[in-house]
This record gives C-alpha cells, sequence and structure tokens, in this order.
C-alpha cells in the first residue's frame, strides 16, 4: 500500500498535532515552587519578598464571648486597609488563624454581623438589598479561630472602585490584582506577629472577588498554610476565553501576559502539596466546569506525585455562584482537619 495514502497522512498529521500540543504543555510546567512563585509575582508587578505593616488599632470590644477588633494600615499608594479582628475571648495560647475576604458586594462588615446565616444585605452605594451569606467570619471565629476580615481595595466605601484603579495602574505598569494581593500579604505578617496566633497555621479563604485573591495570594505567600476559594473563578484562563462570558470578570481578574507564562493549573501545579480546596459549583458562572476539568487534569497529577493527594479538596455541587451554608460547612472542615491540632 502507498506509504502516502491519504488516510496515513491525517494520521500522521493528529499525532504531530498532539505532540506539540502536549510539549507545549510540558513546556507551561515549572521545574520548581520558587520558579513559579516569583514567575507570578512578576506577573502581579508586586515584589516576592515579605511586605512590612505597621497597624493602628482603633477600638477593642467584647461582644458575646468574643473580641473585637477594629484595625487599619497603610498600604500600597496611601492605600489604608481596613479589617476586624475577631477572637474567642477566653481561649488562651496561640490560635490558628484565618482572613476573610469577600466578594465584590461584600464587605468587612458583611462578614461581621453578629447574626449567622442567609439574610438580606444593602451594598454600600446602593437601596436594594440581596441575599448572600453573613457573619461567617464572626462564625468561625465562635468556633476557634482568630479571624481578620479585610475590606478589599476598591469595594464597598475603599473607593474609586476597581475598574478605575486599575485602568490607572496600568498606565503606571503595575496591576490591581499586584496592589491587592500585596495589601493581603501585609495581612498576613501582622497575623504571624500576633502572640496569640499560631504563625504556621494561618489559612485564607473568600467568595467570588475574595476567591480569586484568595488563591493568587495562595500562590505567591507559602506562609498561607491552606487556602479555600469559594466560587472564585478559579479554574482555566483559556477555557474561560473559550466560553466565559468575558464582561463578568471585573478589570481585577485580568492580569497582562499571564497565559505567556502558564493557565491558573499550572502555577497551582507547582505548589503541591501545599493545602488546597476548590469550591466549583457546575453551574458557576464565573468558572465553566470545562475550565475546572482542565485544572484537574493538571493539578491532580501534581498532588498525586508529591503523594499528597488528600491535600487537594474540590467541591463540584450543582447550583450557581453563591456562597451557600453547605459551602461554609465545607470550607470549615476543610480548616479544622488542615489548622486545628488533633
Amino acid at each position: 500500500m502507498c506509504p502516502f495514502c491519504p488516510w496515513k497522512l491525517v494520521l500522521v498529521m493528529f499525532w504531530a498535532l498532539c505532540a506539540a500540543v502536549s510539549g507545549r504543555a510540558e513546556e507551561r510546567r515549572f521545574a520548581d515552587r520558587p520558579t513559579a512563585m516569583k514567575t507570578f509575582a512578576e506577573l502581579l508587578k508586586i515584589p516576592l519578598v515579605t511586605p512590612e505593616v505597621s497597624v493602628t488599632e482603633v477600638s477593642r470590644k467584647d461582644e458575646d464571648g468574643l473580641i473585637v477588633e477594629d484595625i487599619y494600615w497603610e498600604s500600597l499608594d496611601h492605600e489604608r486597609p481596613i479589617a476586624f479582628v475577631i477572637r474567642p475571648a477566653k481561649v488562651t495560647g496561640r490560635l490558628p488563624a484565618i482572613v476573610c475576604l469577600h466578594g465584590s458586594s461584600g464587605s468587612r462588615e458583611s462578614e461581621c454581623t453578629s447574626k449567622f446565616g442567609l439574610g438580606d444585605w444593602v451594598r454600600f452605594g446602593d437601596k436594594t438589598p440581596h441575599t448572600r451569606l453573613l457573619g461567617w467570619a464572626r462564625e468561625l471565629a465562635r468556633r476557634g479561630y482568630l479571624t481578620l476580615a479585610l475590606t478589599q481595595r476598591g469595594l464597598d466605601r475603599r473607593t474609586p472602585n476597581t475598574d478605575d484603579q486599575g485602568k490607572e495602574l496600568l498606565l503606571r505598569g503595575r496591576t490591581l490584582m499586584g496592589a491587592i494581593v500585596y495589601e493581603i500579604r501585609q495581612a498576613v505578617t501582622y497575623l504571624q506577629s500576633r502572640a496569640d496566633v499560631d504563625p504556621a497555621r494561618i489559612g485564607m479563604t473568600g467568595m467570588s472577588f475574595g476567591g480569586i485573591t484568595t488563591f493568587y495570594t495562595w500562590l505567591v505567600d507559602e506562609r498561607v498554610a491552606a487556602a479555600a476559594p469559594i466560587c472564585g473563578g478559579v479554574g482555566s484562563l483559556d477555557v474561560f476565553l473559550e466560553r466565559g462570558s468575558r464582561n463578568y470578570h471585573g478589570i481585577y481578574w485580568w492580569i497582562p501576559n499571564m497565559l505567556t507564562k502558564g493557565d491558573q493549573g499550572d502555577f497551582a501545579a507547582a505548589m503541591a502539596p501545599r493545602p488546597l480546596m476548590i469550591w466549583a459549583p457546575l453551574s458557576d458562572i464565573g468558572m465553566p466546569k470545562e475550565g475546572v476539568d482542565r485544572f484537574l487534569e493538571v493539578v491532580e497529577p501534581a498532588y498525586v506525585k508529591t503523594e499528597a493527594k488528600n491535600a487537594l479538596t474540590v467541591h463540584r455541587p450543582p447550583g450557581e455562584h453563591d456562597f451557600t451554608l453547605e459551602a461554609f460547612e465545607g470550607m470549615r472542615a476543610f480548616f479544622d482537619s488542615r489548622l486545628k491540632t488533633q
């Protein structure tokens, strides 16, 4: 039979294409964690070294068995991050700590309401309430954690908004995501300095906007012992460009040149075996399920290779982009297993 029959030529071309795609995928894997962290910090336009911080305490009060501290500090561009720190009043010794990051329609106040559960919340600048999970940072404190609930840059009262800030920073050769991650890392620096926090047991979690900032902070800061992004747009940027709604995520989400270095899974794979939990509802508009599939194709083998498959926890329930009580309990169980001493 002629070696150049059309079907054989098609077969040869198919396998050549597969090999090329596989080769490109392998080229985007990082040789080690430090290289991946350095690369991502460069994409964010921030230094990889631990940022310094000097915190001012505005007030402290005892509320229903919890100590609530109102704090702020100075960050980049004369920004002043504000946060509540909540801890059990009667527990002594060093506690595990969790940085709690809200979504685009929340704030430190919504995370720290006295009542825990679904309730109506009026976003800053709006008049119409919407339903969201309230008081979850305070609830984690009731369950034995010290929590730091940070109002994130460009959200709630921290104006200008993210789009306006992002455009200016791009013109100045920087990124808004980098500026946000920088001040979250300052919060970790502060927690490690506290006598009532175990510096080796600091976790981080957040919903939506707070989910992606959790994930990206975890990528550049090994001091985050465990991370749990909830509906955070984690999956595959390549797939999102194909299947997602490009106007859904704000300018903060789009990091220039990222896909020239690697997709989200490439960076996460290099972090193995560091504990990671992802809450990824199957109908979440911000993270198509096909993107999560692609993410897991890359990340799961890396965790298996390091003999730490159980350090990667992925929940894929039916549902949409929403912080549910089920998501809270999944996150809480993850942190209990990773941050609380047995």
